[in-house]
């Protein structure tokens, strides 16, 4: 017999909902691993065609709640990324929609076909999670999109394809420049409720890759 899933939420009708919204991202080909009780999905998700991100594989977790859909879930790449409005420490996602804006109506099909494409699509440095990266983006678009591309590089390419030598690519450093790991740490900058975060750098060898 097939085993049966003990659905995550406080009422049957719920339970449905969350079924049958799980099933419907299952069928619109995203690779999903779900837990038995659907709790936490992690879900394989592709940077959007004519961004920074476009050739870019990303593990995003989603943790549902458990008065889903009254409630949205908690969103946060597993996967580091390079993005003002992501937090490149825990991976979280600071998106109105997932506030104030969410709505019942929404699904997770939404959250990966509409609200992440267009969080990069269009970032949002006035309102940032990763303060340093914000403030780049501000100074100099181009160069912010040269150090997304060198994190893409690092850290999100499926694993078929081998990561250039970032050398080649001719991305000089000026002194003037932050270094990638000094963007990437938010040591002197807050969180957003008013807490500092730890210095987070870029290892230089071992990174994880997303696998599938």
């Amino acid at each position: 017999m097939a085993k049966q899933m003990a659905v995550n939420t406080t009422s049957p009708m719920a339970g449905r909902r969350l079924l049958r919204d799980v099933n419907r991202l299952l069928a619109s080909g995203y690779r999903t691993t779900v837990d038995d009780d659907m709790a936490n999905l992690d879900v394989r998700f592709e940077g959007p065609l004519g961004t920074a991100y476009e050739g870019g594989v990303w593990t995003v977790n989603v943790a549902m709640p458990l008065d889903y859909p009254l409630k949205a879930p908690r969103v946060r790449f597993v996967t580091k990324i390079l993005h003002p409005n992501i937090d490149f420490a825990t991976g979280l996602v600071c998106m109105n929609v997932f506030k104030q804006a969410w709505s019942s109506s929404y699904d997770l099909v939404n959250i990966f076909d509409t609200f992440l494409p267009q969080l990069l699509r269009h970032p949002n440095p006035n309102d940032p999670l990763n303060h340093k990266a914000a403030c780049m983006m501000k100074n100099s678009e181009k160069l912010f999109r040269e150090h997304v591309i060198i994190c893409l590089k690092m850290y999100a390419l499926p694993v078929f394809l081998a990561p250039k030598d970032l050398v080649e690519e001719g991305l000089e450093k000026r002194s003037s420049d932050l270094s990638l790991s000094d963007l990437l740490s938010d040591d002197d900058e807050g969180d957003g409720n008013g807490n500092g975060n730890a210095s987070t750098a870029l290892p230089g060898a071992g990174a994880d890759r997303v696998g599938n």
